[in-house]
């Protein structure tokens, strides 16, 4: 699911249900931005014992020790770990920024599955901004930020599919025969959270320091996609959204997706779905999306 440009913020929960607690349950989620060297976690020194991370790196640079062992974590790197552990995470006095996303989950079935792609893959993994387990994150913190999650048995359930989603894509870590390099992950990154704005492929091979020509050959090598459809497909996916679920005009949603005006969305639209927004929303209205 493709979201506008985040607010950065956190959500804690503290639901009180027995039975999902020793299930699967969200304890607190987020997407924040560090820029000083006292963002720094220690996990063998924390209080919320029996909790699970798992931290998303979106942009700039992190890093985390594990067992004394240093990794970086740029765009598209991701951790899982366990509270309490041998690690420390924080960002490096060379780094200006670390942007991330995160979900920290408590729960019998989380903690067997994180236990299991530790042990399979290990605590550090590179996922595309594509992959099933970020964009039902960045739904969840949609959810979040518009107060959808109010009850103990939703927040099981989304905890639960999370855990799935993540657990699904790194069994078939293997089947994928290459991983997208950093710089078009950086890119990628780069066009989900910009997507509203203006921006064009030449913006996202700047974004990643690379010339447009290189950068439109590696990228569509890694994605089967060049990177002017990838940043329609970001548009007309949320375009689908808004339709469905909102009551903003045609206007409104080529504003909220970067295009310029009407005329020319509801054509790339058309040209996309071979449909027109108005009977895309007439057909379709008020189909919300289920996560449980």
């Amino acid at each position: 699911m493709n979201q506008l440009p985040p607010t950065f913020g956190s959500y804690g929960y503290r639901f009180s249900d027995p039975k999902l607690q020793q299930l699967a349950q969200i304890w607190s989620l987020g997407w924040d931005e560090q820029s000083t060297t006292l963002y720094d976690w220690d996990g063998t020194n924390r209080r919320d014992t029996g909790k699970f991370i798992f931290q998303y790196t979106v942009s700039g640079e992190g890093a985390i020790e594990i067992n004394g062992e240093r990794h970086p974590l740029t765009a598209g790197h991701a951790f899982i770990v366990n509270i309490p552990g041998n690690y420390r995470y924080f960002l490096p006095q060379h780094s200006d920024k670390w942007e991330f996303i995160y979900l920290t989950l408590y729960g019998d079935v989380v903690e067997h599955y994180w236990n299991e792609i530790q042990d399979d893959i290990g605590p550090i993994l590179t996922i595309p901004p594509d992959a099933a387990p970020v964009r039902y994150l960045l739904q969840l913190l949609e959810n979040a930020a518009e107060k959808k999650i109010s009850n103990a048995h939703q927040a099981s359930g989304f905890a639960y599919q999370f855990t799935m989603e993540l657990f699904h894509y790194c069994s078939n870590l293997e089947k994928n025969l290459s991983q997208w390099p950093e710089t078009i992950i950086e890119a990628a990154m780069y066009a989900k959270n910009h997507y509203s704005e203006d921006i064009s492929p030449d913006d996202m091979a700047e974004a990643c320091g690379m010339s447009r020509y290189h950068f439109t050959r590696q990228f569509k090598q890694a994605t089967d996609r060049t990177p002017i459809q990838y940043l329609t497909d970001l548009r007309i996916n949320k375009a689908k959204e808004l339709l469905q679920n909102t009551k903003y005009s045609t206007e409104e949603i080529a504003a909220l997706i970067g295009y310029k005006n009407a005329n020319y969305f509801n054509k790339v639209f058309k040209k996309v779905t071979e449909t027109t927004p108005g009977k895309f929303r007439e057909v379709n209205r008020g189909a919300m999306f289920d996560h449980h």
